[in-house]
């Protein structure tokens, strides 16, 4: 068994234009943090500071006024920096990261053009209810995030990039057979309608898991690398990935846990998806083609077709929360406010998905 599991996996793994796709991806997330540093700046004791002496010094500043956050905390932010903007001549950030931090949750900073600093006041009234006061009313911990709000963006990306990389392995573990005229060779031999299977469906399960792990260990590694770890205890309600609604674990450090988790179970799902695609088809690029389609069309659902077909509020609203289940939403899952019932069930509808395409794609290459 342990030999099978090993050819199989060679097999997938031995796809070129799946290790192609991820050294691109990975190379283009490491130049872009490259880029990211490059260009820091900010503005301490009348000095600009640039690139990593930037970064040390916010990460230093920011250190002082690290624990809860409070309305005397702000104020005193406040009082020292002033509020963040940009230099219109150089570009260059005329503050720091404090002063960036509660320019942005408490200021109508968003709505200006960020170079004049006369047209950034806190916010008032109603506005300041629904969209700064709740930062104050909770327990939140401040500290240094603005490379975890980052590494967030990118987190994600790459995740949801790396599924589509898997879809090139994956979709031709059933379909590659079929053209080959191998399936029907394969299905008389001893372990061949039985384990054989088991063990394709098993090989293709542990490349994707590990797969998806090993991107998320080089993301973990070059961001720990420039940011350390300062501000993985703060509060999560502070990134910009997470909303005041919803389930979400308190500190940065479980948000990306949780990120992560997601994932792994969206890596199962992927499996199931492709190994019930790829059983059906004929050809391995008819496979890929569609189990891309399949991984696409929530985002088609999502943005254009549930308001478009004629279907009742609740069957919308069921479907909805089903395409929320598949793998190009589920990482993402902490934007949409979703109670914790709510995640467990998109989590249960993952796992049952993804173990019903494995099972289809089973039986439907046993007996075809």
């Amino acid at each position: 068994m342990w030999i099978i599991l090993k050819e199989e996996i060679y097999k997938i793994k031995s796809r070129k234009i799946i290790w192609l796709s991820l050294c691109l991806l990975l190379a283009f997330s490491t130049l872009r943090l490259y880029n990211e540093l490059h260009y820091y700046t900010t503005f301490v004791d009348g000095k600009t500071y640039h690139g990593m002496d930037a970064l040390r010094k916010d990460q230093a500043l920011t250190g002082r006024y690290a624990g809860l956050l409070t309305k005397d905390k702000v104020s005193q932010i406040y009082k020292e920096y002033g509020f963040f903007y940009f230099d219109a001549e150089t570009g260059n950030a005329a503050a720091n990261y404090p002063s960036r931090f509660i320019t942005e949750a408490f200021t109508n900073f968003m709505q200006t053009d960020g170079n004049n600093p006369d047209e950034i006041h806190f916010r008032k009234g109603a506005d300041w209810e629904n969209n700064a006061a709740y930062l104050l009313d909770k327990d939140v911990r401040f500290d240094y995030i603005y490379g975890w709000n980052d590494f967030a963006e990118m987190y994600i990306l790459v995740i949801l990039s790396v599924f589509a990389i898997l879809i090139l392995g994956l979709s031709p573990i059933f379909a590659e057979e079929y053209q080959l005229k191998t399936a029907d060779l394969l299905r008389t031999t001893r372990r061949g309608k039985g384990n054989g299977i088991r063990i394709k469906i098993l090989a293709a399960l542990c490349f994707a898991v590990v797969l998806t792990c090993m991107a998320c260990a080089y993301m973990w590694g070059i961001y720990l690398t420039v940011y350390g770890t300062q501000g993985l205890d703060a509060s999560a309600v502070l990134l910009n990935f997470t909303t005041p609604f919803g389930y979400c674990p308190e500190s940065v450090l479980g948000f990306f846990l949780y990120i992560t988790f997601l994932s792994i179970v969206s890596a199962v799902l992927l499996t199931g998806i492709a190994a019930g695609i790829s059983a059906l088809c004929q050809s391995p690029f008819l496979a890929l083609i569609l189990s891309l389609a399949a991984y696409l069309f929530p985002v088609v659902w999502i943005k254009i077709l549930w308001t478009l077909l004629p279907v009742g509020r609740k069957i919308s609203r069921a479907i909805s929360h089903f395409m929320a289940s598949m793998p190009v939403y589920l990482p993402m899952s902490t934007g949409f406010s979703f109670p914790a019932d709510h995640m467990a069930v998109h989590v249960c509808i993952a796992l049952a998905v993804g173990a019903g395409g494995m099972f289809f794609g089973y039986y439907r290459y046993r007996n075809h």
